[in-house]
């Protein structure tokens, strides 16, 4: 009789999950933009299981996704329009990357934001890029001969440049929060373009180009005070901030030397940002370390000489540091602690930071800031010693 229980209890854990779906009973979104239309809010969703993309017959080289917009006085009335267009119910489970337009920005993310805090079907480490010069909606309508997942093609950027680029930092929306919630420090986030004709890059014939005439590119850093957008980096103080913030993995410089230049690589860097209380002033410490390689040389430079290496290390730590000095001039005519530095104080010294909190981005310009920065070159050698060697 036991033997008989326990076989119907094991029956029934074994019929499924009670709210079990299939997926193609849902619209698997992939990404999603937010706009402004007039007063109201503009939410577009890049769906990727399309009915053509599940056909066998498709041709791999047509479009396998759609992006569907609606408009409301919220992103979550927005997103009820939408699913008056949708055949399907969307699923916000597995989407990579939102994209938010300059203009809502400046305005201020925090309302548009609100909703993928508490909608519970939403992951929360997607990537969250600015749109420059364009819609959000638009940047994920653009397909490539590499992708035509626009959000796919936009995360594997991402994610590639972090890695290769000083100048692009990657913000999951966990980041994101992070920093809007902590007290004494701002948000940069990188911005995506698109060059080129918008709806050249949406039709097929884009993505059968070997040379596509639309693409998007990822740009500099957009700077924000609380949550609404003030400026735009460039890319020298792009490059500034990411040191600061220790977000460069890799880092090139181009060092101009006597009548040519050297291009060095760094991949080894870092920063360490440390702070203190000197006679009751703030004071906050840079030192900038790693390591480099000369990876190009143009015009008549002897590498051989330790002289003339010492001289090019030394170009570029005062190139490093004038980047740096750079992003602070930028922060402080924002008045934007987009660096961090009264979060640091508050944890090391939250009385004092209580006391300057009211203040405290105003009074940038105050903080004594000394930069060190000591990058080493490595694998010295000249051009004529490596071609000895490919001729061995």
């Amino acid at each position: 009789m036991k033997k008989i229980i326990l076989n119907l209890i094991l029956l029934l854990t074994l019929t499924g999950c009670w709210n079990y779906n299939e997926l193609n009973d849902y619209s698997i979104i992939s990404g999603v933009a937010i706009d402004k239309s007039e007063d109201e809010y503009e939410m577009s969703v890049l769906i990727s299981n399309s009915p053509k993309s599940n056909s066998s017959e498709s041709n791999s080289s047509e479009s396998q996704v759609v992006v569907y917009s609606g408009k409301g006085n919220s992103i979550f009335s927005a997103l009820k329009q939408i699913g008056l267009i949708s055949p399907s119910e969307l699923y916000f489970g597995s989407f990579s990357v939102l994209v938010i337009s300059e203009e809502v920005a400046k305005e201020g993310i925090n309302n548009a934001i609100d909703f993928f805090v508490r909608y519970p079907n939403t992951r929360k480490n997607f990537y969250v890029v600015l749109s420059k010069d364009s819609k959000a909606k638009d940047t994920l309508k653009i397909m490539t001969p590499l992708s035509s997942f626009p959000s796919q093609q936009i995360t594997d950027n991402v994610k590639t440049t972090t890695e290769l680029q000083g100048i692009i930092a990657s913000t999951n929306f966990n980041d994101l929060l992070s920093t809007i919630l902590s007290d004494g420090s701002e948000l940069s986030i990188n911005c995506i373009e698109i060059i080129g004709d918008i709806e050249e890059g949406s039709n097929k014939e884009n993505i059968e180009s070997s040379e596509p005439k639309t693409y998007t590119k990822l740009g500099n850093l957009g700077i924000f005070k609380g949550d609404k957008l003030v400026d735009w980096a460039n890319r020298n103080e792009s490059l500034g901030i990411n040191i600061i913030n220790g977000a460069t993995k890799e880092m090139f410089l181009d060092i101009e030397y006597q009548d040519g230049y050297v291009v060095i690589d760094s991949t080894s860097f870092s920063s360490d940002v440390s702070i203190e209380l000197k006679n009751k002033k703030p004071l906050v410490n840079i030192d900038l370390s790693g390591e480099a390689r000369i990876i190009e040389v143009k015009g008549n430079i002897d590498l051989e000489d330790s002289k003339v290496i010492e001289e090019i290390q030394k170009e570029a730590n005062k190139k490093i540091k004038k980047r740096v000095k750079q992003a602070i001039n930028l922060s402080t005519l924002n008045k934007t602690d987009i660096f961090g530095f009264g979060q640091m104080f508050y944890q090391k010294y939250p009385k004092y930071f209580n006391k300057q909190k009211d203040n405290w981005n105003e009074n940038l310009g105050k903080l004594e800031i000394n930069i060190n920065s000591s990058l080493m070159l490595k694998n010295k050698v000249s051009s004529k010693n490596s071609l000895e060697e490919i001729n061995d």
